[in-house]
């Protein structure tokens, strides 16, 4: 199933959209901007993959294995990726205002998750909320619900 998920996200085939289903690429999307955040400072450490399953888990109610299948593959789709403007495309497509801003807010919080706020990670979110066509008012939302959501 993820091969076909994967061709669907690399070549947006109609044919395979209508039996497979965009909305199902919204976690792989979703994945890869996590893990570009999570790659600004050029190192992942281990928190940060569990906290990107979580996040998966929580954003679109899958289950543990589902989550593991996608992080795998966005992981695979990262290291040959040059934009990030396909998994954006995917995400403006298929999430409403206020499902961008909750993964705003989860990629704002993967920037402390390591207990370090690298300035590159933000850098990247910057260019992700730009993407996501969120204005600066939902940016700054989603870092202030972030900062929340780490004090808890």
């Amino acid at each position: 199933m993820f091969d076909r998920v994967f061709e669907l996200f690399t070549r947006n085939s109609p044919r395979q959209a209508e039996t497979i289903g965009e909305k199902q690429l919204v976690p792989l999307a979703a994945a890869m901007a996590l893990l570009e955040v999570a790659w600004a400072d050029h190192q992942l450490d281990p928190v940060e993959l569990q906290f990107i399953k979580n996040s998966l888990i929580s954003l679109y109610d899958i289950d543990e294995p589902y989550a593991d299948q996608v992080l795998s593959l966005a992981s695979q789709k990262r290291r040959t990726t040059t934009s990030m403007y396909p998994f954006t495309r995917q995400l403006n497509e298929q999430l409403t205002l206020n499902e961008k801003v909750r993964l705003m807010t989860y990629l704002w919080h993967m920037n402390s998750v390591d207990n370090s706020c690298f300035h590159y990670e933000e850098g990247v979110i910057r260019k992700l909320a730009d993407l996501l066509h969120l204005r600066h008012s939902e940016f700054i939302q989603a870092k202030l619900a972030a900062k929340e959501m780490s004090q808890k």
